[in-house]
Formats: C-alpha cells, structure tokens, sequence
C-alpha cells in the first residue's frame, strides 16, 4: 500500500513530504514507541476527510503499557476496548465523566473506550505529537510540529466550518496555523490538569461543540448511548450505571 492509498482523501491537506520524513525518523528509533508504528496514524484511517466535522487536539500519547503493549492506540484519550473500566488511564476518566456528566440521573449508559464510535461520526482525535517513546512523555513533541502545523494551516483553509478543540497548552501552541475566520476554536485546559488539581472538567463543552454543529449540519454528535434495557447492548461497548460511578 502506498502512502497515498493509506491516507485516501487526507492525501489533499497532509504534506506527504512531512510524513514520510517522520515515518522515516520512526524507522531509525531503536526504542519502543507508543502507540505501536502501526497505529500512528489510525486516526486518519477511522476519520475520512469527507466525514470530519470536529478535531479533537490534545498531547501526547499514553507513554505506558498495558499487559506488555502500548495502551495508546493512535487515538487521543482513548484505550483499547478490552481493558477493564477499573484500569482506564487517568485521562480517559476525566473526558468520560465529562461527557456523560454523572450529577445527572441516566438509564444504563455505554461509552465506547476505544473512541471509535466518535470518529466513525466525524471527530478526529488527535495528539499534538503522534507518537513517544516508551515511558518518555513529549519525546517526540519536536519531531511531530512541522507535520501537524501543516494539517491545521492546510485544513482549516481547505475545509470550512470545522469545531477545533484545543486541549491544554501544547494544543493551544498551535492555534496561529488555524483559520479561525472560517472554523470554529474552543480552548480547555488538557484533562490531566483536572487529574491533577482533583477537579471537574466542564460538562459543557460536549453541548458547545454540538450546538455549533446543529447549527452547521444539522446534527450533532451522539458521545454515548443511553438505553432502558441492558440487552440492547452492543458488542465490545462498556456497559455501566453512570449515577453509581
């Protein structure tokens, strides 16, 4: 597969030149990365351009394992579906208490771990840098920027009405290359300073996102389920009574 097949539609705003030049510095690394080199770029694989309506930019990787493998997956925030919701990366946690909100009463909640189900509906999540070393946080921060400076200043000029989500500091850096004449730009703090100053992060920016897409589309995003009955549960979906978390 060329790399033009494996990107499709991207190919129009991606700079080809920057991702072979990263792919290549990744070919040369004797360290292990998270996520895996296959996954580098799933976000791009799970998201097609025709279907993006929000960008979701955060940090970094996961740097940890889990059961010998890299709990990133290329997907900001997320983890693999077969991971118990006991054992969720801090992150997830605060993004998933977020969404659902769980000071308000629910019916049996599913959230999907694995965030593909949001992808799948148009919201890419991405890192501001799209791989680590194993245990080393923002070690490759300097060797992702001209590949991701490039996406932003090249999408948002190409496409329009998009809902870029800035999350923490190091998203934020790169809110210069957005066109925010034609998109929309909402910066948060990252999930992990909540973590760390045992705060809740905002359950409103989930509605703000959407209320600009309804405006745009139509239509929103639906960022979990909530059905009456457990046996309308779906495969490989985590399934729990959100007031008792």
């Amino acid at each position: 597969m060329t790399i033009q097949e494996y990107f499709g539609d991207w190919c129009r705003v991606i700079d080809l030149d920057e991702a072979d030049k990263v792919v290549r510095k990744l070919k040369a690394l004797r360290q292990p990365i998270c996520p895996m080199a296959r996954d580098v770029f799933k976000a791009f694989k799970l998201c097609t351009l025709h279907d993006l309506k929000v960008l979701i930019l955060a940090q970094d990787p996961y740097p940890d394992l889990w059961k010998g493998k890299p709990r990133a997956t290329g997907l900001a925030f997320a983890n693999a579906s077969d991971i118990p919701k006991e054992n969720y990366s801090p992150s997830l946690d605060v993004l998933m208490e977020s969404v659902i909100d769980y000071s308000m009463p629910h019916e049996k909640v599913i959230f999907d771990p694995s965030l593909e189900k949001w992808e799948e509906q148009g919201v890419l999540m991405l890192n501001s840098a799209l791989s680590c070393e194993v245990g080393k946080i923002g070690s490759h921060t300097l060797m992702w920027r001209p590949f991701i400076k490039s996406l932003l200043t090249n999408l948002s000029s190409y496409d329009t009405g998009i809902v870029y989500v800035l999350m923490g500091n190091d998203a934020q850096s790169f809110e210069p290359y957005i066109n925010a004449r034609y998109n929309h730009i909402i910066k948060v703090r990252h999930p992990s300073w909540y973590r760390r100053n045992h705060v809740k992060m905002p359950t409103g920016l989930w509605q703000e996102i959407n209320n600009h897409l309804i405006g745009h589309y139509g239509f929103g995003v639906e960022w979990y389920k909530e059905y009456k009955y457990l046996n309308e549960q779906k495969e490989n979906e985590e399934v729990f009574y959100a007031g008792n978390c």
